[in-house]
């Protein structure tokens, strides 16, 4: 899979991109972890260590999502083939819930659209990001089931089955 890169100043001017730099790392791992958390965990639990290794071996391949100079959030995407894999879309908290990642994800379709490329995400069942996601056109084609060695330990919420 090689890692793609979207135009970094899109005409319509709400954000621009950059590639990452070593002084990221600085905001861009609280950030992720903080925004990820509440998703893991009550699937998985929270692991800082095992989190931070999935960390470490991703965040250089992101670009940064800048608004008007400032570190809004990250995407980071891979192409393989005719597939354009969408592997993870953030932002800072007070960038959330601004429309930035609709319009994001949207120039993510022109771009792989442009390209004949399929564009292809996972997510976990409790993120509730799968709102956007079906409201931009993407569609459910797998369900992946998951046991952990000796079984859970506690009972997975309830509405898990219901939205996967």
């Amino acid at each position: 899979m090689s890692n793609t890169l979207l135009d970094p100043t899109p005409t319509h001017g709400r954000y621009t991109l950059r590639a990452v730099r070593d002084d990221d790392e600085a905001w861009m791992w609280p950030a992720g972890r903080d925004a990820l958390r509440p998703y893991v965990e009550p699937l998985f639990g929270w692991d800082e260590a095992v989190a931070r290794i999935f960390f470490d071996k991703s965040w250089k391949k992101r670009q940064v999502v800048e608004v008007a100079g400032e570190n809004a959030g990250w995407l980071e995407l891979a192409a393989e083939g005719d597939v354009l894999f969408l592997h993870e879309i953030g932002f800072v908290e007070r960038f959330r819930n601004q429309g930035l990642g609709t319009q994001l994800i949207r120039d993510v379709q022109q771009h792989a659209d442009a390209n004949n490329l399929n564009v292809e995400l996972q997510v976990l069942v409790t993120n509730p990001a799968q709102r956007l996601y079906d409201r931009l056109g993407f569609r459910s084609t797998h369900r992946k089931m998951w046991r952990p060695v000796g079984g859970w330990d506690f009972e997975p919420p309830r509405n898990l089955t219901a939205q996967a």
